[in-house]
């Protein structure tokens, strides 16, 4: 077990070295709500997450549990949801997400990006602000799936970050995963190339009038 653990750290230091976008605090974005066939529980912890930031979030599930889709309409055998508010400053956010299969397997995995508001029902309806859906991977002799969202543009607020996938029925399934958080670049005003224009223009018209 300390060996799969070593290799996926490995994998996600490697990927999200590359990912990062000079993130600074680094910790842990708690478990909000786990969503399975045995029922649902409401949205429990709402983190402020720091900006620029680095934040780690995962989950193990034992053998046999999340194999059963939630619902008709939610085919995954377990939806995660991981809670965050950003206040003071518009961030780019990019995450990735990662599964060791055959050791620890999770089929189908995906995560998902949504804005939270205060009374919502789980697993998140409608369409996410962003999505990745799982690519799989081969690494000598390690296999597995990542998902990555990428770079997204976040204004101060609330956010679900949703993992779903199934467990195999007879595996241990497990995940981690790192969320960056960096300042955005703030854009030029629109009329700002105009105003520069035009004061370059007044001052050759004095130029020439000198």
């Amino acid at each position: 077990m300390n060996n799969v653990r070593m290799i996926v750290r490995g994998l996600l230091g490697a990927g999200v070295a590359g990912l990062c976008m000079g993130s600074a605090v680094a910790s842990t974005i708690p478990l909000s709500d786990t969503t399975t066939s045995a029922g649902t529980t409401a949205f429990g912890t709402n983190t402020a997450l720091a900006v620029p930031g680095s934040f780690t979030y995962g989950n193990t599930f034992g053998a046999g549990s999340g194999t059963t889709a939630v619902s008709t309409t939610n085919t995954a055998g377990f939806y995660d949801d991981y809670v965050f508010t950003i206040s003071g400053a518009t961030a780019d956010s990019v995450t990735s997400t990662i599964n060791l299969g055959n050791t620890l397997e999770i089929n189908g995995l995906e995560a998902a990006l949504f804005t939270y508001t205060s009374g919502q029902t789980v697993p998140v309806a409608g369409s996410p602000l962003a999505s990745g859906w799982s690519t799989a991977f081969n690494s000598n002799g390690v296999g597995g799936t990542i998902s990555v969202i990428s770079a997204t543009t976040l204004n101060p607020g609330s956010y679900v970050l949703e993992i779903q996938g199934t467990v195999a029925g007879t595996a241990v399934g497990s995940y981690s995963g790192t969320l960056n958080l960096a300042p955005a670049a703030v854009p030029l005003p629109a009329g700002l190339p105009l105003l520069l224009s035009g004061v370059v223009g007044f001052g050759l018209l004095r130029r020439r009038r000198a």
